[in-house]
């Protein structure tokens, strides 16, 4: 399940626990998040399945403000402040994650495809930080962060992990939503606390996801921080690639103008559906270890799958084991997964983005490209 997925269903049943302890305004609370996180599930979403969360959210909404009324009735006149200590629980909970477990152990040449998407990250990112002395020679310019941009499912959190691998990096992955906070000042604050925590590390890579939440246009969203962003930055610079931020977004378009330019998160990176030689490696790779039929090849099945995903990939994949493994259970004898198992898949899997949505990466690529007007300075 996704992030907001994972989230909605946590809140769900911490309501459920508060419901049963009888606070009814923590119940509220935990109910309220679990409807917020629903609507960002409905914005990812389309058709039947975006109206089913839009429904469920607005049913969640009138269920915690019933259950505020009642609590309202109860003599409970401190409802605000106990929902706002709900939150503050939230909060402590997330903050945790920003700290560091373990540094990654993966490496570029461990992502599969994406040559060109490597090839630019090892000159824009990972020489920069291994021999910065080159760039100060040439005077070539460095600092600021990378946004990594496309489609869900396409391994870009693999491949951040994969960066911070490569320079032996603290590794600091956060979901915008994490931060974001709706009292006043508490997500500038938020983003101040990340900040520092990522600072405490000679070498760490910030890595932000879905951070469209977070820094999206300034009509959109509020003015504080997006400028209290653009001045943790400009503290970035100075500190002369000691810490690199990583953001992706599936969304690049939100993003504020300021945000995107050079000395900020100015190195643009598509990363897209995998190419064929990709597809077979996230096949051989979802399939490693299974029993296939010898007839079953990787290469021609990875050609039948141009403009899937790597979450489609996986997907395929798991259900032609599954196939294979309730035909073993049928049969009572050993069995294997077959090329008839991948068509069934294939027929019903069918790739998650189109080629209208493609081209919006590209449109918003090409303009990125194009040269700015003389009046255009950054702000």
């Amino acid at each position: 399940m996704s992030f907001h997925g994972d989230k909605k269903r946590e809140h769900e049943n911490a309501a459920a626990a508060a419901y049963d302890e009888g606070d009814l305004a923590k119940a509220a609370f935990h109910y309220f998040k679990s409807a917020e996180f629903g609507l960002s599930l409905a914005e990812e979403s389309e058709g039947k399945i975006r109206r089913r969360y839009v429904e469920d959210a607005g049913e969640l909404i009138d269920l915690a403000e019933k259950l505020k009324a009642k609590a309202l009735v109860k003599g409970k006149s401190d409802v605000n402040r106990a929902m706002k200590e709900g939150g503050k629980e939230e909060d402590a909970k997330a903050k945790s994650d920003w700290e560091l477990k373990e540094r990654p152990t993966e490496r570029l040449d461990d992502v599969a495809g994406l040559a060109e998407v490597k090839a630019e990250l090892r000159e824009k990112v990972i020489e920069p930080f291994n021999h910065p002395e080159l760039f100060e020679r040439f005077k070539l310019k460095v600092g600021g962060g990378v946004i990594m941009c496309g489609p869900p499912g396409n391994g870009k959190t693999f491949v951040a992990k994969a960066v911070a691998g490569e320079l032996d990096a603290a590794f600091l992955p956060v979901n915008a939503a994490e931060i974001k906070d709706k009292y006043v000042g508490e997500t500038e604050k938020n983003l101040q606390k990340l900040f520092e925590e990522a600072r405490k590390h000679e070498r760490s890579v910030l890595f932000l996801d879905e951070v469209d939440h977070l820094l999206a246009k300034r009509g959109n969203r509020k003015i504080g921080t997006v400028a209290q962003f653009l001045s943790l930055t400009d503290g970035l610079v100075k500190n002369k690639n000691c810490m690199l931020i990583l953001a992706a977004t599936n969304k690049p378009w939100m993003l504020d103008e300021a945000v995107t330019r050079p000395g900020r998160l100015g190195t643009h990176i598509y990363v897209g559906p995998p190419d064929a030689k990709a597809r077979e490696a996230i096949l051989a790779l979802n399939l490693k270890g299974v029993p296939i039929a010898p007839e079953l090849n990787l290469a021609e099945q990875g050609a039948k799958t141009e403009s899937y995903s790597g979450a489609d990939m996986a997907e395929v994949c798991d259900r032609a084991k599954r196939a294979a493994k309730n035909r073993q259970v049928a049969s009572g004898k050993d069995e294997f997964v077959t090329k008839e198992d991948f068509a069934a898949a294939l027929a019903k899997v069918k790739p998650s983005v189109t080629a209208e949505q493609l081209k919006e990466y590209e449109t918003w690529r090409d303009s990125r490209e194009k040269p700015k007007d003389a009046g255009d300075e950054e702000e």
